[in-house]
């Protein structure tokens, strides 16, 4: 994600649609009150388009590649048909009842998972699972990656045409102090870290061991010196776990969050899962990558927050995400991007690259993430834009309307050790695992935009409005950019892009000495992000501005932007 170095944007545009971010003000729509609910799948292609569910105000639970699954009851049922949409029903007793998603794609997948319990296809490679009696994740069968049903609507937004190839960004010149900050992170400790924890012998959610990984990895964090180490319980099946989470409270723009995570938890066939569940990729590479994070960060103040957290029940249906993904929409929280590392230390190739996967609204975090990969790990990124890969602690951020990626090894799994005993310290190879915890802390760094000393701090507020004069023959149009003065600042440089969060280029040639500017080259019905820094004295330049996005379809780009006030800025993308 290189929000470029996490800048105060605006964007200001002609067709794009304006959507709030998630939180308590974010209309959800009502509980289906026509009946007893049913679990539909609705069909998303050239004959239905993915904005209807949303104008009828449909329980959506999942959004796949091919389709999306929601509660319906008889009234919506009905709607559907009149509108034409296409849908079949999954279960008609759709009340109270669990869920979960399966990945069926291993041969043999799907009959063995409906000699379990009941199972239906939804699309190639996912199942709905559940069963009549107990908790379905009771029954899945061993090493079958599954995800529990979100447990409340999930915001979908109609998804964006292809478009052709768009020219090459320009690319971020490296910075010196992130290197330095990344020439920190340590092969010896990595190693060390993954370590730890199949000494456990297992870490199975519903075991005390893995009680035993939370205490190990809460005394690990708060030994840093961070400023906030807790843990947050959560209950799976017949079971309760805990999220271990850290936080470095950022000095510029406490309230904005960055969060690196991984999961804690592992398993092994039934027969040993309860005894001897190494997991060492899966998933001791990625926490210790996080750990690694965490104590390259704790001495560097910083712009933004960042929090480091360790996922419990992961292997369970993703529960511990679940819970924390939820909880945080549910409070209104402004997370700017999720980075789960998940397997970042198997390679079955010589070089081995790192796959990273979004969807459609988190694409410019894996675009991030390609650039950072060569020049701090190095390692080679590779991004994938598919909604259907959920079966990682990403996907709950998805379901919640957050950006996130997952970064790992391969998919489909290559690694021959995958969820077995063998799931050991020594399957890794230790080049590849060490450049990806690099490039993962490049990364973060960029985001989360260490404070460098003599250098001025980054503007805390920008605003933007747009004028437009008309002719019979001819539209003029300029930006009107207005910010606070900074008190550390002799001049401040304006950076633009029409490109959200991607390839911001400086408009201005010597540094502005007042605190307005007019862009006069800007095309009506466009769309552009600012951002702004600050230039001191002696020509240091402060990081940018908060990356806080908005976009809106415009018939009035001037009377639209000045009732968007700067109080509703933050959070709407």
């Amino acid at each position: 994600m290189k929000l470029p170095k996490g800048l105060l944007a605006l964007t200001l545009g002609g067709a794009a649609l304006l959507s709030a971010a998630p939180g308590p003000g974010r209309p959800v729509p009502a509980a289906p009150s026509g009946g007893s609910l049913a679990l539909i799948r609705v069909s998303l292609g050239a004959t239905t388009s993915d904005a209807v569910p949303a104008r009828l105000r449909l329980d959506v639970r999942q959004e796949l590649g091919t389709c999306l699954l929601a509660l319906a009851d008889r009234g919506d049922l009905a709607a559907l048909r009149r509108r034409g949409v296409r849908f079949t029903v999954v279960d008609r007793n759709a009340a109270r009842r669990e869920y979960l998603l399966v990945e069926t794609s291993r041969p043999g997948a799907l009959e063995s998972l409906r000699s379990a319990g009941r199972a239906v296809a939804v699309e190639p490679g996912t199942a709905v699972f559940w069963t009549d009696e107990g908790h379905p994740a009771e029954a899945v069968p061993a090493g079958l990656p599954r995800k529990a049903l979100a447990a409340r609507t999930v915001p979908t937004r109609p998804r964006r045409l292809a478009t052709a190839a768009a020219a090459p960004l320009p690319v971020a010149a490296q910075d010196p102090f992130i290197e330095a900050i990344v020439a920190n992170v340590s092969p010896a400790n990595l190693a060390a870290r993954v370590q730890t924890l199949p000494d456990l012998g297992t870490r199975y959610a519903s075991t005390t061991n893995c009680e035993a990984a939370g205490e190990a990895l809460y005394a690990a964090f708060a030994a840093l010196g961070l400023d906030d180490v807790h843990f947050e319980s959560f209950a799976f099946s017949a079971y309760t776990s805990r999220n271990v989470v850290a936080e470095k409270t950022g000095e510029t723009f406490p309230d904005d969050i960055l969060i690196i995570c991984s999961h804690y938890d592992s398993t092994s066939p039934a027969s040993t899962r309860l005894t001897d569940a190494p997991g060492a990729d899966d998933n001791a590479s990625g926490m210790a990558a996080v750990l690694e994070a965490a104590r390259v960060l704790a001495a560097h103040p910083l712009d933004y927050t960042v929090r480091f957290v360790a996922f419990s029940a992961e292997e369970w249906g993703l529960y511990g995400s679940r819970a924390y993904a939820a909880a945080a929409r549910g409070a209104g929280e402004a997370i700017r991007g999720v980075l789960n590392l998940d397997m970042i230390g198997y390679a079955d190739a010589a070089p081995e690259d790192l796959q990273v996967f979004v969807n459609q609204d988190s694409a410019w975090l894996a675009d991030l993430f390609v650039a950072a990969g060569p020049r701090y790990g190095p390692v080679t990124a590779v991004k994938v834009v598919d909604p259907s890969i959920i079966y990682s602690d990403h996907s709950p951020f998805w379901d919640n309307g957050y950006a996130a990626f997952m970064a790992i090894e391969d998919y489909p799994l290559a690694n021959p050790y995958y969820h077995r005993t063998t799931d050991t310290l020594a399957t890794l190879d230790q080049a590849f695992f060490a450049a990806c915890a690099r490039a993962s802390v490049g990364l973060l760094a960029e985001l989360a935009q260490p404070i460098k000393a003599g250098h001025p701090r980054a503007p805390a507020r920008l605003t933007a409005d747009w004028d437009s004069y008309s002719s019979l023959f001819t539209t003029l149009s300029v930006v009107n950019l207005e910010w606070t003065a900074q008190p550390d600042a002799a001049g401040y440089n304006i950076y633009r892009t029409s490109t959200p969060h991607l390839g911001f280029v400086k408009i201005n040639g010597e540094p502005v000495t007042g605190t307005s500017y007019a862009d006069e080259t800007v095309v009506a019905g466009g769309e552009y992000c600012y951002a702004l820094t600050a230039v001191g004295p002696t020509g240091l330049e402060s990081n940018r501005s908060r990356d806080n996005v908005w976009s809106g379809p415009l018939a009035s780009p001037a009377s639209w932007l000045r009732r968007i006030g700067p109080s509703l800025l933050r959070g709407i993308h």
